[in-house]
């Protein structure tokens, strides 16, 4: 489908600013207070997986993926969750491996390319459960994953699943990589830094001899020398530019066939101009390309204290328009 000019337009001033819009948005915004009912749910090569639920008794889903360190307490996460239950949709937040409070038994974990963890929650759903409609929500790193599992699936997709929604997605991760060791984007590339290597640190002493090229950083470093040292070698590529090419979506939106709303801001400072699939999206339509002047990453604020942000109220009615 054509790409098309974003409705969304922030009412206050301040959130034209970018880097305004996605630190309120991440840190600073009401986290919605959200009762979970947690599922462990063990995967074939040992490891397991834990879903965050909040059910209504819908024969609808939406499924949640986040962005890096994805939780179902990220407060982009819970807010959906919150606006999906309120319009009678069940809800499930799948954390990521390592993420949900306890850390995951192998050495691998996940990454930008790990649909597979998708593909394996939704089979497990369907199997276990009788959802009619589901949806997937993406952040960044949780947009890439969903557009890559559709479009992976292609045909063999299953027939429950819908449609999906992705946010401010980093589909060339090396080129998004680079522009996070910017300057204007030092304090963004400390924040994810400090997380990301305490897990590898643990990693490399809980699987000694697996990663000796990675030294460790904590607050310093850039994700090319930590998927060069560890986010490669600790799950299975040859290379970090292995890594890269094989993780990106960007190849697969060809083969989506259900409707994808794609949403980018143009002042996206995490995101490089060939994050935005004009191409792609013109070819498919199945492919909806939405790009707004402003939003940030995963921004999208329109003033302070709104009671429905336009990130959830933009995936309500694309999902309730299909």
């Amino acid at each position: 489908m054509p790409v098309i000019q974003s409705e969304y337009r922030p009412t206050n001033a301040l959130f034209k600013n970018s880097h305004v819009n996605t630190i309120y948005a991440s840190l600073l915004r009401r986290l919605p207070n959200i009762k979970f009912e947690r599922e462990r749910i063990e995967l074939e090569d040992g490891d397991f997986l834990d879903l965050d639920w909040s059910k209504k008794g819908s024969k609808n889903l939406v499924l949640i993926l986040a962005g890096l360190e994805g939780k179902s307490r990220s407060l982009y996460a819970r807010a959906s969750i919150k606006h999906f239950n309120q319009n009678n949709w069940d809800a499930v937040s799948m954390n990521y491996r390592g993420c949900s409070g306890e850390k995951n038994r192998l050495l691998r974990g996940y990454h930008m390319g790990a649909s597979e963890d998708v593909k394996y929650t939704i089979d497990h759903i369907i199997q276990k459960y009788d959802y009619k409609k589901i949806v997937i929500i993406g952040y960044s790193l949780g947009g890439n994953l969903a557009l890559k599992y559709v479009g992976e699936q292609g045909e063999n997709l299953p027939k429950e699943l819908a449609a999906t929604v992705s946010f401010s997605v980093p589909l060339n991760i090396k080129k998004s990589n680079e522009r996070l060791s910017k300057w204007y984007n030092w304090h963004y590339l400390k924040w994810f830094m400090f997380p990301l290597n305490i897990k590898a640190n643990r990693k490399k002493k809980q699987f000694p001899g697996k990663i000796d090229s990675y030294k460790g950083f904590f607050m310093s470093g850039s994700f090319l020398y930590f998927d060069t040292h560890f986010t490669a070698p600790a799950n299975g590529f040859k290379s970090v530019e292995e890594y890269w090419n094989q993780s990106t979506s960007k190849p697969l939106l060809k083969n989506i066939k259900i409707p994808s709303l794609i949403i980018a801001s143009k002042d996206d400072t995490f995101i490089s101009e060939d994050c935005y699939p004009s191409t792609e999206a013109e070819a498919n339509k199945n492919i909806t390309l939405e790009i707004s002047e402003n939003g940030g990453h995963c921004g999208f604020i329109r003033k302070f204290f709104e009671r429905v942000w336009w990130m959830e109220e933009r995936a309500w009615e694309f999902v309730n328009s299909i």
